[in-house]
């Protein structure tokens, strides 16, 4: 096989596209972004700010956080996928902090109304989806992570044909 055939192979495995590569996305859940939440305090304490700064500024680039790549995480476009530049990033950051105060306020509003009672809507922890920063920027947060693979991914062909029996 030639190393465009392989290529070609693996875009048409991972979904095609100029910044496929070789790593399968799909959207990020609550469980990751929590994660990369918790992991922004220890980083910045641990790198006394300046370097946190100077890392995060490289990281833009990437469309991701310090904390983004530590939980495998990054921020594409909506349009294509490709990765988010240094701009859009920092336009999406500047979204983030203007929008964050509104956001915890509806997030308390809508956790009073659950504990007296009302039920969540189904799929609420469970199905992934945008925060409004990311709906403004025209960004998602995808996960590169291999274990939000598909199960048929992971399983050989004759173990799928068991189960299903």
């Amino acid at each position: 096989m030639s190393p465009k055939q392989k290529v070609q192979k693996n875009r048409s495995r991972t979904g095609g596209g100029k910044w496929a590569g070789q790593v399968r996305r799909s959207p990020a859940g609550p469980d990751a972004r929590a994660k990369a939440l918790c992991l922004t305090v220890p980083l910045l304490v641990a790198t006394l700010l300046v370097g946190w700064l100077a890392w995060s500024v490289v990281e833009w680039h990437r469309g991701r956080t310090p904390a983004y790549r530590l939980v495998g995480l990054r921020v594409v476009r909506t349009s294509d996928g490709a990765p988010i530049g240094l701009w859009r990033s920092a336009l999406r950051e500047a979204c983030c902090l203007v929008l964050l105060v509104p956001t915890l306020l509806v997030c308390g509003f809508l956790a009073l109304v659950f504990v007296m009672g009302a039920s969540p809507p189904e799929g609420l922890t469970t199905r992934p989806r945008r925060a409004p920063w990311d709906v403004l920027t025209a960004t998602q947060v995808m996960s590169e992570d291999a274990r939000h693979q598909t199960l048929a991914e992971y399983v050989p062909d004759e173990d799928l044909e068991q189960r299903r029996n």
